[in-house]
Parts: structure tokens; C-alpha cells; sequence
């Protein structure tokens, strides 16, 4: 490990050499420096500029990998290292730097096959033992995250097969926004209810004293304009739900037309049965 000293040194000495020879390849090694000092930003120009002069420089596309790597440009870092490899082969330190960016991927199968590799060479070292348990954990963290998905695709099936679902009085007369503004605050574990114009002003709620709608409704509008860009900008198609889960509430937000109605949920909610609701609903204005 270079101490503080060492790097300023190694600092000077590259920008005094590349100051005598723009062309030189030392471009690199001060890039490398800037990067261990923590000077992100220095180390990401120097070693761009220097690879425009020499993109066929296997050493500096790695340095370039680590840079990209330590400012969590992990898609950079990924191709940087592919292209270093293709240019001068597989290292120990290239094996090493792949198996950190899989990980930080969430590509944990790919990471461990790497990891393998270098485990049969070096067994006893501390540093691939971490890089294991980072392995394990992702993959745990990664197989919960999928059996609550579906769970809550379980949990929709059911409610969506429900009586209450199935005949709930939505479509035996013509909906309003007032009809489904009631429908909605009547939901159990129903906080508050709420129609919001596109100004992200309230137009009618049903909600305690106590519930600060003004501001809640200035949000939720700001969530739906933000979304709503996003989309666009991806071509996704046109947003009908919303679904906001914080330490205290859930905001179910169903996007009619320029309305939003905004449904304040308690924790022990059905949020599976409330996102059919609300879509029958939203079809329902929009059909009359």
C-alpha cells in the first residue's frame, strides 16, 4: 500500500514527464495515482485523454476499469476490462477486478466461476474468502428478492380471483371521481383518499383532520410527472399505477387522464386486491 508521500511523489514525477512528452504512456501510471489518492474525477480526464492518444494501451484501459470500477460506473468498468483483456490477456489482477464487477452486477453465477478459478490457485487468501461471502449473500439477498415477487404475484392472483374482487359494486352504476374517491376510502386499512389535479392541488379527499393533504398531494403529483418522463423517455407506453412504499404508508396511485387518485395505506393492507380495484376503477371513468 503507498502511503500519501509515495503517491504525491509518483503525482509529480508523471505530470513532470508528461509535460516533457504529451505522447508518453506514463499517462497511466499518474491516472493510477490520482485513483489511490481518491481524485476520482483527475484520474477519470487523464487516463480519457491519454487513451484518445493511445486507445490500443491494454495497461491503461485496466487502470481506466478501476477508475470506472471505484466510481460505481460498473457497465464502464465491465467494458474497459473486456477491452484490456482482448488487448494484452487474462491476468490475476484482470480475474480479480471481473469478479468485483459481477458482484457489484448482481452477477453472482458468472462472479463465482471466476472466483473458483483464482481459489485453485491461491486457497488461503483472506481477500477472495470476502469476495465468497459477498458471492453468498447476493445470491441469498437475490433469492428473497424473488420469492416476495412471487409471493406478491400470488397474492394478486388470489385477490383478483376473489368474491370481493369479482362483484364489488364497481360496475353496477356509472363511476364519478366522487364514486371512486368513496370506493377507495372505504378499502380496509385505508388511511386516507385523495384526488389530485395535475397541478398537484387537491380536488377532493376524504382523509382525518390531522392529514397533511396539501403537501402529500404536492408530492404524489410530482412523483407522477417524474415517472411519467421517464417513461417517455423509454418508450414504455402510457403510466396507469403507481405503487410508493415507505417506513409508515403505502401510496397507491392510480394516473386517470390529468387525475391522480391517491390511496394512503396502512402496512397491513391487501395491496394486491387494492391494484385490481383500482384498475377496474380507473377503466370504469375512463369507459364512461
Amino acid at each position: 500500500m503507498l502511503n500519501t508521500v509515495e503517491i504525491d511523489d509518483r503525482i509529480e514525477k508523471c505530470d513532470r514527464i508528461l509535460k516533457e512528452n504529451p505522447q508518453s504512456q506514463i499517462f497511466a501510471a499518474l491516472a493510477d495515482a490520482l485513483r489511490k489518492k481518491g481524485e476520482l474525477d483527475g484520474a477519470f480526464k487523464a487516463c480519457h485523454r491519454g487513451l484518445r492518444m493511445h486507445p490500443d494501451y491494454g495497461g491503461g484501459r485496466l487502470v481506466m476499469a478501476k477508475i470506472c470500477f471505484d466510481r460505481k460506473m460498473y457497465d464502464w468498468a465491465e467494458k474497459e476490462l473486456a477491452e484490456a483483456i482482448r488487448l494484452e490477456g487474462r491476468t490475476r489482477t484482470t480475474d480479480l477486478l471481473e469478479v468485483e464487477i459481477l458482484i457489484k452486477r448482481g452477477f453472482f453465477a458468472k462472479a463465482q466461476v471466476v472466483l473458483d478459478k483464482l481459489k485453485s490457485t491461491d486457497s488461503r487468501n483472506e481477500y477472495y474468502r470476502t469476495l465468497q461471502s459477498e458471492i453468498d449473500d447476493g445470491r441469498a439477498d437475490k433469492k428473497a428478492a424473488l420469492a416476495a415477487t412471487k409471493e406478491f404475484y400470488n397474492q394478486s392472483l388470489r385477490a383478483e380471483r376473489s368474491p370481493e374482487v369479482q362483484h364489488d359494486g364497481i360496475d353496477d352504476q356509472p363511476m364519478t371521481f366522487d364514486r371512486a374517491l368513496e370506493t377507495v376510502a372505504k378499502y380496509p386499512n385505508m388511511r386516507a383518499a385523495f384526488l389530485v389535479n395535475s397541478q398537484g392541488l387537491v380536488e377532493n379527499s376524504i382523509a382525518p383532520d390531522d392529514y397533511a393533504l396539501d403537501e402529500n398531494a404536492a408530492e404524489m403529483a410530482e412523483i407522477v410527472r417524474y415517472v411519467t418522463a421517464s417513461l417517455d423517455s423509454v418508450s414504455f407506453g402510457s403510466l396507469q399505477q403507481i405503487l410508493v412504499e415507505t417506513s409508515t404508508y403505502k401510496y397507491a396511485m392510480a394516473v386517470i387522464d390529468s387525475r391522480i387518485l391517491v390511496g394512503v395505506c396502512k402496512s397491513e393492507v391487501n395491496i394486491g386486491s387494492l391494484k385490481q380495484k383500482l384498475l377496474r376503477i380507473s377503466d370504469s371513468l375512463r369507459r364512461d
